[in-house]
């Protein structure tokens, strides 16, 4: 039987050994991150994707990997059933925060974090020198929305290298391929960090493996009973598919959530629509808060509906079903009376819940805006004047007073928020929101605008300025221009409210 050491073939011996005698200095730590996960590089693989490489990788002290750690709780994100359910937390402090010291999945999984902690540090590592808060409470900084948006153009280069790092060695211990709650967890924040991307990308390698993982491991979660699935889990993960259903009807892609995922993952089907809307009008307030996970599992069975027949590509290479869009208005207009009248309850509950309101909103928000885009697209691709093109064009007026009640609705998720939060994920999403009220606003003309529309627009612009803490934001020439022309609406709409002889 052949020796499986190459020690014994008269071949220099690859086998990882033990770190011996005292570690280096924390300022060598980058350089022996590098060489020590290359070590486990796979055989299969022998070069793997060009990941990118900068000069302005940050150092990996002790220090800072402690800052990008103990930090994370202002990131909702992080409570993500994977990453909890891993020993990463306990594990980084026992080797008080040296990551070389971690064994490889565990040593990826940290990197990770550093590098998803990374878009809202406000270490000198990551944002230099220059203006920066003193901490996420530093309330006059984050009023200060020039200096926000510079942020996000200082902190770019740091964050590139260091997620490029991350990818790095992701790729070379086989964190795509082998099933882990680490791995997962590593494939999952490499995703979300790549959706943060000025240009994103349908493709999207890192979420498939993600989701490769979460099907292999939820069995075993299911037969031990462990904590995925607990009394908090189900809802924790309805959310997150639910959001990750958004992002592909956002990136016009099909959803990566199956309905075996759905099943596994959130639990048996609820009741549908009519019913929740229907015990939501004569509930207490604990079967008010109950309708929470089954509003969002709705969201996430109507967005596989959406793409099947209205938006996905096969859909586009038939003419559009009226009964499918007639359909779909009607859940749209259910969803809108049971988030209406839970926003209602919240409104009343002390203190408010701002996370679930903001989810909530944008859980319809996320359904309206592609299928009004679509609707849209569709009919100004049409050069007919057919019975059906006049119904669709109906169809497509009232799609449209959905959005606008949805772009409002939305507004007002975000003023939910405390002031200052950190959700850059979210950027694309508000973005195309801010860019649709302002093309309602251009289409009223000043003079028509509400207080209340001018609130909104406000919202939008001010949401995208905090975005800009964490992205490369004002490098962006569309994202630039939006807000400059909801800072123009805003500004000219409290003049003609507070002065409106200065006005004319």
């Amino acid at each position: 039987m052949p020796s499986l050491c190459r020690e014994e073939n008269s071949l220099r011996c690859t086998t990882t050994g033990a770190p011996r005698g005292r570690p280096r200095k924390y300022p060598h730590q980058s350089s022996l991150l590098l060489t020590q996960t290359r070590q486990f590089s796979v055989s299969i693989f022998p070069s793997g994707p060009e990941f990118g490489t900068s000069g302005d990788f940050p150092d990996l002290s002790p220090e800072f990997v402690a800052h990008c750690f103990e930090e994370l709780r202002i990131d909702p994100r992080f409570t993500h059933p994977l990453i909890s359910e891993t020993s990463i937390l306990s594990d980084i402090r026992a080797v008080s925060f040296q990551l070389h010291l971690l064994p490889p999945q565990s040593r990826v999984l940290a990197l990770c974090i550093v590098a998803y902690g990374s878009l809202w540090s406000f270490h000198t590592s990551v944002l230099g020198n220059g203006p920066h808060p003193e901490s996420f409470m530093d309330h006059a900084f984050f009023a200060s929305r020039q200096e926000l948006l510079n942020c996000g153009v200082r902190r770019a280069p740091a964050h590139r290298a260091l997620r490029a790092q991350a990818q790095k060695t992701a790729w070379e211990i086989r964190a795509i391929l082998v099933p882990s709650n680490e791995n997962a967890a590593s494939c999952y924040l490499l995703d979300l960090m790549s959706q943060n991307d000025l240009c994103s990308s349908s493709n999207r390698p890192w979420a498939t493996a993600y989701f490769a993982h979460v099907r292999v491991l939820a069995p075993g979660w299911w037969a031990s009973s462990q904590a995925p699935f607990g009394f908090s889990g189900l809802p924790r993960w309805t959310g997150l598919l639910m959001m990750e259903c958004l992002v592909s009807l956002r990136n016009g892609t099909q959803s990566m959530v199956t309905e075996q995922d759905q099943l596994l993952l959130c639990g048996r089907e609820p009741p549908s629509l009519e019913t929740l809307l229907e015990s939501l009008k004569r509930s207490t307030v604990q079967v008010r808060w109950a309708t929470v996970r089954p509003f969002l599992y709705h969201v996430i069975s109507l967005s596989r509906q959406l793409y099947d027949k209205i938006t996905g590509d096969f859909a586009r290479t038939r003419p559009l079903s009226e009964v499918d869009v007639l359909s779909f208005l009607d859940s749209l207009s259910k969803m809108y009376s049971i988030l209406s009248l839970l926003l209602t309850y919240i409104d009343k509950t002390t203190p408010v819940p701002g996370p679930t309101a903001y989810a909530l909103t944008l859980a319809f928000s996320g359904l309206v805006l592609p299928f009004y885009r679509e609707l849209q697209c569709r009919e100004n691709g049409s050069t007919d004047d057919t019975p059906q093109d006049k119904r669709l064009r109906v169809l497509r007026e009232q799609s449209h007073d959905v959005a606008a009640l949805a772009g409002q609705e939305f507004a007002r998720g975000i003023r939910y928020l405390p002031k200052i939060h950190h959700l850059p994920f979210q950027w694309h999403t508000v973005l195309a929101w801010a860019e649709f009220v302002v093309e309602e606003a251009d289409a009223r003309g000043d003079a028509s605008l509400a207080l209340q529309t001018a609130r909104d627009l406000e919202t939008y612009s001010n949401e995208l300025k905090l975005l800009g803490y964490s992205v490369d934001i004002a490098s962006n020439m569309q994202a630039a221009t939006v807000i400059e022309r909801l800072d123009k609406h805003v500004d000219r709409a409290l003049v003609a409210w507070f002065n409106p002889v200065e006005a004319v």
